[in-house]
């Protein structure tokens, strides 16, 4: 799937958690930055945008306790098409 498609599939009330890894020169350093992206045409009201906020704060909070402190070097596993990483956070995550 291509970056257009993942844009046009996308609804006014999604909310996407995007993982951003820090890279120099096309080289993962092992470090990613988790946030919420959602569109400014939202039709959810204040309190469910509050709640499903909130969600996303718990699920990525999650994340960063799940996520130890390692080496240098990232560590993952394949299978097939799922990696299952962890790597240390920089910032918030």
């Amino acid at each position: 799937m291509n970056l257009k498609d993942i844009l046009n599939d996308l609804k006014p009330e999604d909310f996407v958690i995007r993982i951003t890894p820090y890279h120099e020169d096309g080289t993962w350093d092992g470090d990613v930055q988790v946030s919420l992206v959602s569109s400014e045409e939202n039709p959810l009201g204040e309190e469910d945008f509050a709640y499903l906020s909130h969600l996303h704060s718990y699920v990525t909070n999650r994340l960063n306790d799940e996520i130890p402190d390692v080496a240098d070097e990232p560590n993952y596993t394949a299978d097939g098409n799922v990696l299952t990483l962890t790597s240390k956070t920089r910032g918030n995550a």
